[in-house]
Formats: C-alpha cells, structure tokens, sequence
C-alpha cells in the first residue's frame, strides 16, 4: 500500500496538475473528489500489485515499478510528453547518440529521489513474505474498499470526474504506471502479429513512356522537425529563410503530418494508405511508394543523416552518412546536414536514368537545438542545453530558428546543386517536413502527443518545391498552374500518388485527387480536366 500510495502521490505531478487545472474553480466538494480519486487510485494500485508481492521477487518488482514509474514521471514533468505505445516505439528505434542526449544530472537527481531513494529504502527494509491465504484476503480487502470507494465517488462526484476524463482524454496518458505498461501492451501486441512477408502494392504499375531522352530526377529531401509556424515563407516574422528568398521556390502553406514523430509519418508518407487507415504494423507488412518507383525501372536511392528510415528504404540503396571524421561538419556523434548536400552533388553527377534520390535530414531534431547547425548561429542568445524547459523562452526560440535558417541553408544548397545538373537532366526538388515541434506552448515540449490530442506546432508541416523550366515543359506544368493551388490543404497522404504522378506511374493505386501535380494541371489557373494516369 506505501509503494502505491507514493506512487499517486509523488510520481504523478503531471496528472494531478492537469486535473486540477481541469476544475472550474476550488470547494469542498472538488478538493473531496480529488482527495477521494487518489485514495481510489491508491487502493487500487495496491490491490493489483499486492497478488504479485512476495519476498524478494516482490521487493525487485516493486523497486523496478519505483525506478521506472520515476523515470517516466520526470520526462512527463519536464516537457508535457504524453506515454503511449508510440513513444514506446520512438524508444526502441532511437539509437544511442538520441538517448545521451536526454540524460542530464537534474533529471538523474529527480530520478534518484523519486525513484531510487524509496526503492533502496524498500528493499532494505524487505517485504514480509505472507501465506497464500493470508495474501489473497489481503487482496480480496483491498479490491473491496477500493469498489467501496469507487461507490462513493459515482454516487457524490460523478459529474465532477465524468467531465474531467472526458474532456482532457490526456489523463490516461499521464497516469503513471498505466500509462507506460498500456503502451508497452500495446506496442508489443502490434509488433508479435507481423508475418514476415511483404504485400506488394501496385502489382499493375506501369512507366508511361517519355519522348524525352534525358533523365527525370526528383530531389526529396524528408526534413526533421521542421514546424511551419517558423517558416518566413510562410509567414512568420524572422527571416528564417532568407537563403530560400530569389530562388523561385513554391512554398505549400497548409500541409498536414501523418503523425507526429518520426517511426509514425515516415513510414506514413510514403504509403498507399493514408493517415486514417495507416499503422506502422500494416507498413511494415507491405511495400511503399519507393517500391513501386524501383519496380518501374526508376533509380532510387535513400541517404540519412538521421536515425534510420524506420523501413521505409529497406529495399532500396541506402547510404548512412558518417557521424565523424569530417572536419568542420561533424561534432562528437554527429555530422550537420550539410554532409548530405555532398553527397547529393557525388550522386547527381553519376545519374544516367530516371531516379529518385531521398535526403533524411536530422534538421530540427531536439531536445539539443543548439547542435543541429555551425555555431553561433542568427539568432541570439541561445539556449544551450538539453534541458530545454529550464531556458529562457525565447533563447529556446532562438535556438530552434537557428536550425530551421540552418535547414534553409541547405536547401538553397540543394537547389543549387540541381539547377547546376539542370543542362543535363529535368531535375526538381521537393522538400516536406515528418512532424514538427512543441516550443514550451501550453508548457509542452518535443513532439510525440498522440495526433488526437497534439497541438497544432506538432502537426503542421512545411513544404516547398523548385522545378526549372525545363521541368515544367517536361511535366507539363507551368509554375503558375502549381502556385495556384499552393494554399490548398495537403497532407502527408498526397506524397506517395504525387511522387507516381511525378514519375509517370500508372496504377490502380495512383489517385489524381491526391498528386499535387494533378490537382494544379486541373487547377482554373490552367483550365485542364483533372488528369488520370493510364496505359494506352
């Protein structure tokens, strides 16, 4: 019962602090249903524990739920993180550079006297082992109080708790250890089901054939945590991106995320499936658009300057980028982006045929801004550290727009690569972030909120494109066409038939209602049917 009691008590803060802001004001009777609710929660944390308390096995399994309870509370404190099965996800597929950078001494203090301190205590002190049936009785005691003050609360609170869970659905989400035990649930029963053989989507796609002896070539740079609402060209007061500025770039103003982390939108956008009936099980079961591009005798080529393509390049030739040895690009364990640019110009110079060449960059990743671009950076002064929450805001701002001008940089560097291939090949660039970033709004930070609940800097993305002119003649799509329709609503959901309709694929799968190009060739601006890709 002590075990239980602290932790509702102490491991908690985010959830209390969300119920109580939930309340319209404080009485007697709130202050009694919340009180009530903890003693409930309490009862019936101990009730399911105590079947599996034991001596010292129920000494160990106590200490762990204390250490880990502890761990998961301070990030739910520290950045207004929500736990689910995605965020089990992003912890598994993280690799080690990701994990340094979350630890820091006060989140090991907090752990340690929250977590480490009661379970040393307890395990010290020991758990006297009971018979069986002095154990199930105990049990048997709890369960029944706790029902009896389950009745109590229906019967004088109801009202009070049925809006509060109702109307703030985050609560399941903070409660800690339900929280984390339902998304390690979760997450493990997603990944057990998995056959091991892949769908192929498309099994009718098709290449329409092309006049043009010159190779068709899209840059797609797959940016990292990039949030429109720090783009200039969108909007936004600091010139973020002044190196885009004169480079006839389209900028797309009202793009949506499938998800919002990286293990989820990735694998999303280049699926068939679109967010609604997307899952990172199904994706990992079947084929994607880089499959059927492959299939079709385009050339596709994945480079990642992050932490993998969570299966999306599985299939395809793929290039990690060096996390050292590179002077003035790298740091301890990692390289800037810049390093893809390079790359990029060795590989443009070797295209012969259609190809698709994918740029992952690790763009805005956080929490530690502050190494995602050359120091020191546009905007001043900075914040510094991977403890994010404890910065001034607007340093915390700072630093975050120092990596989207950095992001900039690059793409300019980018655009400039292709326009110097532009007498060789009908080249284009496309650019669109996975997700984007809470910045201490609401007191949230990072990304990762289940979308349901995720605010609108965690799912509103930018995207931009460059097509020369001879691109445009190729695709038969003059810029004015694409810029018309430009402050459409979009989303993750129009990469994949975009990037068939880019290619000329012809499938069952394609729909012109979701690739962008055809949306714009059907646009007023151009005075077009909407164009449906088939085989003569």
């Amino acid at each position: 019962m002590g075990t239980a009691s602290w932790i509702v008590a102490v491991e908690n803060f985010s959830f209390w602090k969300t119920f109580a802001s939930a309340q319209d004001g404080w009485s007697a009777a709130t202050l009694a249903s919340t009180v009530g609710l903890g003693i409930f929660l309490a009862l019936l944390f101990a009730a399911l524990l105590r079947p599996f308390v034991a001596g010292r096995v129920g000494a160990i399994l106590l200490c762990v739920l204390l250490i880990v309870s502890a761990s998961v509370s301070h990030y739910l404190d520290a950045w207004g993180v929500l736990f689910d099965k995605g965020l089990v996800r992003n912890m598994v597929e993280t690799d080690t550079r990701e994990v340094r950078e979350l630890l820091s001494l006060p989140a090991f203090v907090d752990v340690f006297w929250r977590g480490i301190l009661p379970a040393a205590l307890l395990w010290f002190v020991g758990i006297r082992r009971a018979e069986w049936k002095r154990s199930t009785i105990h049990t048997a005691l709890l369960g029944v109080v706790a029902a009896g003050v389950a009745g109590a609360l229906l019967a004088t609170s109801y009202g009070t708790l049925a809006s509060t869970f109702r109307n703030h659905r985050e609560l399941r989400f903070q409660l800690v250890p339900t929280n984390y035990i339902n998304a390690v649930y979760g997450y493990l029963k997603g990944e057990d089901l998995t056959s091991g053989a892949i769908l192929q989507i498309a099994p009718d796609a098709r290449r329409i054939p092309s006049l043009s002896a010159r190779p068709l070539v899209l840059v797609l740079i797959v940016g990292e945590t990039a949030r429109a609402a720090n783009f200039s060209l969108g909007g936004y007061a600091r010139e973020t991106n002044a190196a885009l500025a004169n480079r006839d770039i389209l900028y797309f103003q009202n793009v949506v995320s499938c998800g919002t982390d990286t293990a989820t939108s990735l694998p999303c956008m280049f699926s068939e499936l679109g967010a609604e009936d997307f899952s990172v099980r199904k994706a990992r079961e079947r084929e994607n658009a880089l499959d059927v591009l492959l299939r079709t005798g385009v050339s596709v080529q994945w480079l990642d300057n992050n932490s993998g393509c969570k299966g999306v390049c599985a299939r395809v030739p793929t290039q990690q980028m060096p996390t050292s040895g590179i002077d003035g690009l790298c740091g301890e364990d990692a390289c800037q982006d810049e390093i893809l640019v390079r790359s990029l110009e060795e590989r443009l110079k070797e295209v012969k045929q259609d190809t698709a060449i994918v740029l992952h960059q690790m763009g805005s990743h956080g929490p530690a801004y502050y190494r995602r671009y050359p120091g020191p950076g546009k905007f001043q002064p900075t914040c510094d550290t991977n403890r994010i929450q404890s910065c001034d805001r607007q340093a915390l701002v700072n630093t975050y727009d120092n990596t989207i001008e950095y992001t900039s940089q690059n793409i300019a560097r980018i655009v400039e690569a292709a326009r110097a291939r532009a007498p060789a090949m009908d080249i284009a660039v496309l650019y669109i972030s996975d997700h984007g970033e809470s910045l201490g709004e609401r007191n949230i930070y990072l990304h990762g909120l289940p979308s349901m609940l995720a605010p609108s800097e965690q799912t509103h993305v930018p995207m931009l494109a460059w097509l020369p002119a001879q691109t445009q003649e190729r695709l038969k799509l003059p810029i004015s066409c694409l810029a018309s329709v430009a402050g459409q609503k979009y989303s993750h959901d129009n990469l994949f038939s975009t990037l068939l309709g880019f290619f000329g694929v012809a499938t069952a799968a394609y729909r012109s209602d979701l690739d962008v190009l055809a949306i714009a060739r059907a646009s007023r601006a151009c005075g077009n049917a909407p164009q449906r890709l088939t085989l003569k």
